[in-house]
């Protein structure tokens, strides 16, 4: 088998054995995997060896003449079966032309496939080969033949290099080479041979022959994701823009790629809410009709096209890298710069344009209860069962979503999530900590949704609110740092014990600071404490921080004037 003007030795494996029986017995087969792992060599392999037994290999990606020519041929034959590689194994050294077949498949997969699929209706079976990335185009189709993935073995790379190889430098070496690739999980078969070719002398240390050859693999990886992905600026725009947001969940994703437009359609719908309430019933449907369009937009938007689907499969760290070196490459060429996307903005037009304002505060409440807040409209966001802690912090940050967008709810904690603390008094903030305080004794209670409720109740509550207030935080989970520092703060001046609550804020934030700036010397034995503490935590690794944290507690104990004039942490700087 040839590789541009370079012969390569072929080994050959199981694989090859069930592939060929499987075509034999008339089955069609999808082969998928990471980039390099063998899968064109397969397939190819078995080309060859159809065509040595009197059989015949039907092109999918051939022009029309042709394909009737390959059809007429496959008649006369012994056995034949049709073949379309979406990265044949001569865009390896050829990768700006052979490419052309990757972007084939992109743009006609559906006349790949009637063509499959005619020729299956003939009796011939059909081998179409793709990477998980274009395994997303066409999807639906694809679910009609049998998936083999393939993956990359430290046998066969050892086998490959031994083969390919002028230079024989022993077992040892060729076992170590193997390791190093297969560790790689991909681009085996091309790592393999391109290490082979370049050894000259057994001198070369193994990690450096691997490496320049894994530069070479990404350098065409990185040609190949341009030809894809990025074929102009306007599409080399979606794909920056793809790559920069492909770990948030589908819907949020795929609002990212077009921020702009989604930014501009929010506010719109804002317009139109605001203005339905104000303005007289003649022209408040029309209004009304104006915002459902708009959000119909937006829910338009939020459907992840396929190349959000490939680049968010698990790639392989290689391509990883190609993906990422091509996406910034094409921003020089044209200029582009990827968006600042707000998180919280994509989730304001999600729940807005779904109208999942009591899904929200359900989410809220559920997450501050320590359950489960993947519910109704809301559980598109989440991921692998669970709202991920970034958009939670989005949410929250810097108050609680479900303010900007109420509930219509009336009760529980759902309905106090679409307010604000001072709106609602010290009957609230009770009522607020009562569930909270129920919910701690049983599950993991997160304060961080109703952080303003609880810091009013440490602050300003009654007597009897701020010792609900401390035992809430006390039995809670998840603690903001400011919320803890108020509660012992609190503690100190009910005169409460606070040991547990100090050993909780010495675990959870570990910085005397926020104490100090609250309470000052009224506070000076936990400053000490907990600037002690926290040295001690910090002494082995930062020792710098570690001395900033016995500054405060000297501070704390009365001899601020002395830390003021020597400022003992400033020569770590």
């Amino acid at each position: 088998m040839r590789l541009g003007e370079r012969e390569v030795a072929i080994v050959n494996t199981p694989l090859m054995e069930e592939l060929e029986k499987r075509l034999s017995s008339g089955e069609s087969v999808l082969l998928t995997g990471l980039h390099g792992v063998g899968k064109s060599v397969l397939a190819l392999t078995i080309a060859y060896s159809a065509l040595e037994k009197g059989g015949a290999v039907i092109d999918l990606a051939s022009d029309t003449s042709n394909f009737a020519e390959y059809l007429r041929i496959a008649k006369r034959a012994k056995w034949a079966f049709a073949v379309f590689d979406a990265v044949p194994l001569q865009f390896y050294a050829e990768p700006e032309i052979w490419s052309e077949y990757a972007t084939l498949w992109r743009d006609n997969c559906n006349r790949i496939l009637a063509r499959a699929e005619y020729v299956r209706k003939n009796g011939y079976p059909v081998v179409i080969v793709l990477p998980f990335d274009l395994a997303e185009r066409c999807k639906k189709e694809l679910r009609l033949y049998d998936n083999i993935v393939v993956t990359a073995e430290e046998s066969i790379a050892g086998e490959i290099f031994a083969k390919n190889s002028d230079v024989y430098c022993g077992e040892d070496y060729v076992k170590e080479i193997s390791s190093r690739i297969s560790q790689l999980g991909e681009g085996m078969y091309y790592i393999a041979y391109s290490a082979a070719k370049s050894l000259e002398f057994c001198d070369e240390h193994p990690a450096n022959l691997v490496e320049k050859a894994k530069r070479a693999y990404v350098e065409k990886l990185t040609a190949l994701a341009k030809a894809v992905y990025a074929p102009s600026c306007s599409k080399a725009k979606a794909f920056i823009q793809t790559l920069h947001s492909r770990g948030l969940p589908p819907p949020l994703a795929s609002l990212a790629i077009y921020y702009e437009t989604v930014e501009v359609k929010v506010r719109t719908l804002e317009k139109f809410t605001s203005l339905i309430n104000k303005i007289p019933d003649p022209h408040k449907e029309y209004v009304k009709i104006l915002a459902l369009q708009t959000a119909e937009d937006l829910k338009k938007l939020m459907k992840p096209h396929w190349h959000l689907r490939a680049l968010s499969r698990e790639l392989g760290p290689l391509y990883n890298e190609a993906l990422t070196k091509a996406s910034e490459e094409v921003a020089v060429q044209c200029g582009y710069k990827p968006s600042e996307v707000s998180l919280r903005n994509l989730v304001k037009a999600y729940v807005i344009a779904h109208e999942a304002n009591n899904d929200l505060a359900k989410a809220l409440a559920a997450v501050a209860r320590g359950e489960n807040p993947c519910l109704g409209k809301i559980k598109p966001l989440c991921v692998h069962g669970a709202l991920p802690d970034v958009i939670i912090k989005a949410i929250l940050t810097p108050e609680r979503l479900s303010v900007e967008l109420p509930p219509s709810l009336k009760s529980g904690l759902e309905y106090y999530a679409g307010l604000r603390a001072e709106e609602v008094g010290e009957r609230g903030w009770i009522e607020v900590l009562n569930y909270l305080y129920e919910a701690s004794e049983g599950g993991r209670t997160d304060l961080r949704v109703f952080k303003d409720y609880i810091d009013a109740a440490l602050r300003l509550g009654s007597p009897i609110t701020k010792k609900l207030a401390l035992a809430t935080v006390q039995n809670s989970y998840i603690v903001p740092g400011e919320l803890l520092a108020q509660a012992l703060v609190t503690a100190v001046e009910l005169g409460e014990d606070y040991g547990a609550l100090l050993d909780k804020y010495i675990e959870a934030v570990g910085d005397a600071s926020l104490i100090y700036e609250k309470c000052g010397a009224r506070c000076a034995n936990v400053v000490v404490e907990v600037g002690v503490a926290s040295a001690t935590k910090l002494a082995r690794k930062t020792p710098c921080l570690a001395l900033r944290q016995l500054e405060i507690a000297l501070a704390g104990a009365g001899y601020s004037d002395v830390i003021q004039k020597y400022s003992p942490h400033k020569a770590c700087l």
